[in-house]
């Protein structure tokens, strides 16, 4: 049965994959287990060099773990793309303007991403000179001139996000499900049938499913992916198929696992 939905392998040039953005926030959530017994990173401050190597990637997956977030970033084209796409929520001139956004939403565990238009160097000087502590940094631009601020900052606590954080996901273990125009209502139907499938115990996984759809840019969220064993994929595909046999489905939908395609409402 031909249903008509975009490819999963349609080329990008403007937006990170939800595949790239899943791998940052799983290794975001490893990350924290460690050092905050958790299994996000609600509650906790992240710093970010800059939107280079993949950092507006990071910063989507880390609203999703429930981070707070602060990158610093100055150039102009960056900056548009970031709030033009949504992947920041405020964009500021003032690092004291920032602090009043992070603050309040640090406190409340909420996630929140915050641009800071400034450069490196004085920010730095700034923050240790104010004691602002970030719990975890990426810091991905040598600068023998910002190694002294940065060791501070670590020598207060912060934590380097680990190499593993640009490991990809196991494609064999990945589940992806991806609809067309339109497809928001299946995609729900989808993702309420994951949430049912995966351990209730597995709060990385649950909160994955739950938050993806309200934090990745508007162009990204007609894809899913997930990892998940044999036993859950083989529980998750039976599941949509026998809604698709019903003609319950809100729309089309390819569900695909293992690199092979499942058509269903069609």
């Amino acid at each position: 049965m031909n249903v008509a939905v975009p490819s999963f392998d349609s080329p990008s040039f403007t937006m990170p994959t939800v595949s790239r953005v899943r791998a940052h926030y799983a290794s975001l959530c490893a990350a924290a287990a460690t050092p905050f017994g958790a299994g996000s990173m609600a509650g906790h401050l992240l710093l970010i060099d800059e939107l280079a190597d993949e950092g507006d990637a990071l910063l989507i997956a880390a609203s999703i773990s429930g981070a707070a977030s602060l990158v610093l970033e100055t150039r102009t084209d960056a900056i548009r793309y970031c709030v033009r796409n949504g992947i920041v929520d405020f964009a500021v001139t003032t690092l004291s303007e920032a602090l009043r956004i992070l603050k309040n939403e640090v406190r409340k565990r909420q996630p929140i991403a915050v641009l800071l238009e400034q450069e490196a160097a004085g920010v730095l000087a700034e923050m240790v000179e104010r004691g602002v502590q970030p719990d975890m940094l990426r810091w991905a631009t040598p600068d023998s001139a910002l190694q002294g601020s940065i060791n501070n900052l670590m020598e207060r606590g912060a934590r380097p996000l680990p190499p593993s954080l640009e490991a990809a996901p196991d494609p064999a273990r990945e589940v992806c499900w991806r609809a067309g125009e339109g497809g928001s209502a299946v995609l729900r139907q989808l993702d309420s049938i994951a949430g049912q499938i995966l351990p209730r115990d597995d709060p990385e996984r649950q909160n994955w499913v739950a938050r993806a759809p309200r934090y990745l840019p508007r162009a990204m969220r007609l894809e899913r992916r997930v990892a998940m064993t044999d036993q859950e994929s083989a529980a998750f595909l039976a599941a949509v198929e026998d809604l698709g046999e019903q003609k319950a489905l809100a729309a089309p939908v390819i569900v695909r696992i293992g690199g092979q395609d499942y058509n269903a409402g069609g």
